[in-house]
């Protein structure tokens, strides 16, 4: 009767062990899941001021795309292989 009590205890106890180490086992996993996540989350937050960045910069950009091609045709103009009389006759006739 003790003995089969003994047992019953020890088998018991040999249960909520195991139940133990499973249960740390689980809560390991879902630490490092959680330092994963940490680590996807923050680098995500870098990227979103990487892009908000390059986005401000593109838009300026777009704002001076007419401005330098004026600058950039202009220039073309002023070293092209006419000389100023040719050019201001050809302005003349056009």
């Amino acid at each position: 009767d003790i003995e089969a009590e003994c047992q019953r205890l020890e088998d018991k106890l040999n249960g909520a062990v195991a139940e133990k180490e499973r249960v740390e086992a689980q809560a390991a996993a879902c630490l490092e899941k959680l330092g994963l996540a940490e680590r996807l989350v923050n680098g995500l937050a870098d990227e979103y001021k990487r892009w908000t960045a390059t986005v401000k910069d593109l838009k300026d950009l777009t704002l001076k795309l007419i401005g330098n091609c004026l600058l950039a045709s202009a220039f073309v103009g002023y070293i092209s292989p006419f000389s100023m009389s040719f050019r201001v006759q050809l302005w003349k006739e056009g």
